[in-house]
């Protein structure tokens, strides 16, 4: 019986066997110098067959075959070295058909005694290394356009933080002299590049930025170039005004001609530049909101290249922010001028209606006064129409110094010279005093006062005078509004979280909405016109949201229109005020 191992060769070669029968390709096995044919699969036996390969010697009447294996297998058989891929030569002049790979199988001795042949077409192979070769060659051409996207990708993304560090400097400060300062130190990535600005003032003229180099030794050459450019109004025959109206990205080389004069301003610039030297000039207007507001110059150095259209979109996009930060510059400057101009034509307002207040004051006191005397009889007797006269005068002259009276207080509200002596204020008890107070106003005009009762802790922190300056304010305004004979006051006060509420309701005709602020503005009114206005001059509820804030409190109104009106001034609460059980 034979042994485990050799059953285990024979079911391996009979497997391998099997599987070699039907491949493809032809496959032989040989033994010894004369090359004895021990095992061949069908492939390999047909191409003997039908003559097209051949091994060992032929019979007389024999033809001879395509290709002769025979003098390739001598020469594995004696080198014991494999060779593979050899093409057969054919008989004749035939071309090639076929490709041979022998590679030998040392015995015991380690002396080869048997061949293995694979026998191959070369069309076949021929059109692998094709297939091969275009594999290769696209997936070298996707290596390649991976390799160009991520240099895209990190070229992309070196200009974003590039952009990004510009515009940080550029917001760092909004005054125009630093952003002017940060807009000069511009300049492209590409080393050595430094640029030259041109911005348009506002009177049309244009101003050259001082220039920085970035080599100290050639600094002294650049500021040459900006002494030689005063500021002057922009010609429109040419020179800078051509480069500004083109409004598109220019880029001039050595050997430009007029469009190099142009971008250098005249020919003493172009010296100097042509001194400090430089490869290109990337010429860029500073365009903001459809206006050009001059023009940065980036000027790279001698024996570089011209810039590319990467470096012109960066350009572009710099420019851009370069053109917002100085816009934005520019208008802070004018708001910040007209800003100081209000603020002095408010001060001569309240210094010219505080002289005139009190320059009226007098002249008023010594009406009142003479009226007096006179309604006495100090100076004669005085009829009943007289009396009646006298009183009429009397009324119009305390109008008239309650109105300088508002006008004083608003003058010295908004100046920020009214003083206030905070302690804790009984809401309650100061809706009550100012019911009293203005009880014969209510009484004539056949109104009704509905004083509700106030929680004993609704006690607030805030000047008790202003306080009732305000309380007053808001029921006078009440009694105004509130037609009579028939018409509600509603006094209220609450408490709420930090705050205490006092509500003065009415239930006159109501506020439009687009009028809940601008009551609250000087001198406005909700009637137009002098024969409709309801005495006074605009100023009570001004003054009024003035005194409750820097109370640190407020004044707000809710209104409808029919239904009447309620405003409500909150004021912190006291912290010692007594709390509801």
């Amino acid at each position: 019986m034979k042994p485990a191992s050799d059953r285990r060769d024979l079911i391996i070669k009979a497997s391998v066997g099997r599987h070699l029968a039907f491949a493809p390709v032809a496959f032989a096995v040989t033994e010894g110098p004369t090359h004895a044919l021990l095992y061949a699969n069908m492939v390999f036996r047909r191409l003997q067959s039908s003559g097209e390969i051949s091994i060992g010697p032929r019979a007389a009447n024999e033809a001879p075959a395509s290709a002769d294996l025979t003098p390739l297998l001598d020469r594995v058989f004696r080198s014991a070295e494999t060779v593979r891929d050899a093409i057969l030569e054919p008989v004749g002049k035939k071309a090639a058909s076929w490709s041979c790979t022998v590679w030998p199988v040392p015995g015991s001795r380690d002396i080869a005694q048997k061949l293995v042949i694979e026998v191959r077409d070369v069309e076949l192979i021929e059109g692998a290394k094709d297939r091969q070769r275009v594999i290769a060659e696209r997936l070298l051409l996707g290596a390649l356009r991976e390799q160009d996207v991520a240099r895209d990708a990190v070229g992309a993304s070196d200009r974003a933080q590039y952009l990004a560090k510009a515009s940080r400097d550029l917001s760092m400060s909004l005054d125009e002299s630093a952003t002017r300062d940060a807009v000069r130190r511009l300049t492209l990535p590409r080393p050595g590049t430094w640029c030259i600005v041109d911005v348009v003032e506002s009177n049309g003229a244009i101003h050259r930025l001082a220039v920085v180099h970035p080599d100290p030794a050639k600094q002294a050459l650049a500021r040459t170039l900006e002494e030689l450019w005063p500021s002057r109004k922009i010609d429109p025959s040419g020179g800078a005004a051509s480069v500004l109206r083109l409004a598109r990205p220019t880029v001039v080389t050595q050997e430009s001609g007029a469009a190099l004069m142009l971008a250098a301003h005249g020919e003493e610039n172009l010296r100097i530049l042509r001194e400090i030297g430089f490869g290109s000039m990337l010429v860029v207007p500073l365009v903001v909101r459809a206006r050009v507001q001059g023009a940065i110059t980036f000027v790279s150095r001698a024996g570089d290249p011209p810039f590319t259209s990467e470096e012109t979109a960066l350009a572009v996009d710099l420019a851009a922010r370069c053109a917002m930060a100085l816009d934005n510059a520019r208008l802070y400057r004018e708001a910040d001028a007209l800003r100081l101009a209000a603020e002095m034509a408010n001060k001569s307002k309240g210094e010219f209606l505080g002289s005139m207040s009190h320059e009226l004051r007098t002249p008023l006191n010594a009406i009142g006064g003479f009226a007096e005397l006179i309604d006495m009889g100090i100076h004669g007797e005085v009829t009943e129409e007289q009396h009646v006269a006298l009183a009429r005068i009397k009324a119009n002259q305390e109008h008239l110094l309650t109105l300088i009276t508002e006008i004083l207080n608003f003058v010295r509200v908004e100046s920020g010279r009214m003083e206030y002596d905070n302690a804790e204020v009984s809401l309650n008890e100061a809706l009550s005093d100012v019911a009293g107070m203005l009880s014969a106003a209510v009484i004539e005009k056949g109104l009704t006062v509905d004083a509700q009762k106030c929680e004993t802790s609704a006690v607030a922190w805030a000047d008790a005078d202003r306080v009732r300056q305000i309380l007053v304010n808001l029921v006078m305004n009440a009694v105004k509004y509130t037609p009579q004979n028939g018409g509600t006051i509603t006094l209220a006060c609450a408490v709420a979280g930090d705050s205490v509420l006092a509500h003065v309701a009415d239930t006159g005709p109501g506020i439009p909405g687009e009028k809940l602020e601008s009551i609250f503005e000087p001198f406005v009114q909700l009637t137009s016109g002098l024969a409709d206005r309801r005495g006074g001059v605009g100023l009570g509820l001004a003054i009024s949201r003035d005194l409750a804030r820097a109370m640190n409190g407020d004044l707000t109104v809710e209104s409808t229109i029919g239904a009447g009106s309620r405003f409500t001034l909150t004021l912190p609460l006291a912290k010692s005020a007594p709390t509801e059980r």
